[in-house]
């Protein structure tokens, strides 16, 4: 009597694993007709098409609010100078002639125009075209320079005596370039040295200018939204922190029925493993992906759904890549997704063709790695990894399956140590018993080969028949189950 095991494994997902952004796997090439009026042809410019997309900038602009600009009335402030209000202030030898009258009239003038905007003095100082004298130069420069001397001698004068704020008084100077007499003659020159006084207001005025405004387009707008949960992301204390990478070998594509693990693609993992030779417990998973064509038949009965079919496959070039590359079974691993994340769509044979792959991941230990502070994808959802632990009770091992005639032998009392086992971890997420079949070191004969195809069918369909069992024995209980066929593996080099 053959006996052969399976081995019953308590699962549970506890960790978000550090995930680095999938990329798009390029499109097959596809075949180009040659140019010529089969393949090159103009639109009739008569006939009007529908726009299924278009650009949101033109959309706004064709069909969105628009602004235009009308006349409107606005304030505008002019500024009203009156100038000769009073009689020039003259300089004789340097000092300022600043009358009394001249102050008084100034005081008087500010006065009456109290119901004036904005109501200021402004001085403007002058000066003869006499060249300055060399200590008069040292003080002053030039004529310009004693021009605005003195106009600021007399506004500061002209402040303090009629206690004007800073703001209400300002000057400015135009050196010997405004004579009003000739500067040939000494009274000439007198009547060129002055200070002229203004008196400025503003004035209210009204001004036509151009305004803008918004012309609302009376349109129906659909916004498509998608809500996404996201979760704050952490490392369990004292879990290892696991890096992934990704993309680093093209996927590994197969038929409906077989999978050719090529020398190139193994020397592709080599390559891997080289180029993260200075990373820690380096190990390469090879993740399982298929289409979703019904399953049938032998492939059907064997696999039972997408998932395990998917299983099998990643395990086969597994098995394929660590015997060519004789690594440890530590070293390697595989898991299966099935038909849920396709490429393309598996409405045609070539969009089937690229969802039917395996992709190749790296892990390795990185200590340094950090989770951002910023929301990420929750676990379970598309770009998420969930890290799948197995639970070792500490009450004792759980004993694997045997088989006697191809169907599992169960224990007394198997069943109870099971539900004891997911009892033990119902606070985790996902807590579910997994089968994994092996099978021995011995050739498969004739009839076995044609209905499993390899050991790694054998022991997939073994495993299920065990799940099955299990199954009946817990029929009044709602457990989460699943399995998996790992083949003919060393039992010195066994690891869960």
């Amino acid at each position: 009597m053959s006996m052969r095991s399976c081995t019953i494994i308590i699962c549970a997902a506890l960790a978000p694993a550090f995930v680095m952004a999938p990329a798009q796997v390029s499109a097959q090439g596809a075949s180009e007709l040659p140019i010529g009026e089969a393949v090159e042809r103009h639109l009739p410019v008569e006939e009007s098409f529908m726009e299924w997309l278009k650009d949101p900038d033109t959309l706004g602009t064709e069909v969105g609010d628009i602004i235009e600009t009308r006349e409107v009335l606005t304030d505008e402030l002019e500024t009203i100078k009156l100038r000769n209000v009073v009689p020039p202030i003259r300089f004789a030898s340097g000092v300022a002639d600043i009358p009394e009258t001249t102050i008084e009239a100034l005081g008087s003038i500010l006065g009456r125009m109290r119901n004036r905007k904005n109501v200021r003095l402004h001085l403007v100082g002058h000066a003869d075209n006499r060249p300055l004298s060399d200590a008069l130069i040292k003080i002053y420069g030039d004529n310009a320079g004693l021009s605005r001397e003195r106009a600021g001698q007399v506004a500061e004068h002209i402040q303090s005596a009629l206690a004007l704020p800073p703001e209400a008084i300002s000057y400015e100077w135009a050196g010997d370039d405004i004579p009003v007499a000739t500067n040939s003659t000494e009274e000439g020159r007198a009547l060129n040295r002055r200070v002229e006084v203004e008196v400025w207001y503003d004035e209210i005025r009204d001004k036509v200018a151009l305004e803008e405004f918004l012309v609302p387009h009376e349109i129906k707008r659909t916004k498509v939204c998608r809500m996404e949960t996201v979760c704050k992301l952490r490392y369990v204390q004292g879990r290892a922190r696991r890096a992934r990478v990704q993309n680093l070998i093209a996927p590994l594509y197969f038929d409906e029925d077989s999978i050719d693990v090529s020398a190139d693609f193994v020397e592709q993992i080599r390559q891997g493993f080289d180029n993260l030779r200075n990373k820690q417990n380096v190990v390469v998973k090879f993740m399982g992906f298929t289409d979703d064509s019904p399953l049938t038949g032998r492939v059907e009965r064997i696999y039972g759904t997408h998932v395990g079919l998917s299983k099998a496959r990643a395990r086969r070039v597994a098995l394929a890549v660590q015997d060519g590359l004789g690594l440890a079974t530590a070293a390697v691993d595989s898991d299966g997704l099935g038909a849920s994340r396709p490429l393309a769509s598996n409405n045609s044979a070539r969009g089937r063709a690229r969802n039917r792959r395996i992709e190749v991941e790296f892990w390795y230990d990185d200590a340094l790695q950090e989770l951002p502070d910023e929301p990420q994808l929750c676990p379970g959802a598309a770009g998420a990894e969930m890290v799948t632990k197995v639970y070792e009770p500490p009450w004792g091992a759980i004993e694997p399956l045997q088989f006697s005639g191809g169907k599992p032998l169960l224990p007394p009392g198997y069943g109870r140590n099971l539900l004891r086992a997911l009892a033990d971890v119902a606070g985790k997420t996902n807590a579910r018993l997994r089968f994994v079949g092996y099978t021995s070191n011995e050739r498969l004969d004739r009839r076995t080969a044609l209905v499993y195809t390899d050991d790694i069918g054998l022991s997939t369909a073994r495993a299920r028949r065990a799940m099955d069992a299990v199954g009946e024995q817990l029929q009044a209980t709602t457990v989460e189950m699943e399995y998996e066929g790992h083949g003919y593996v060393h039992s010195d080099d066994v690891v869960n």
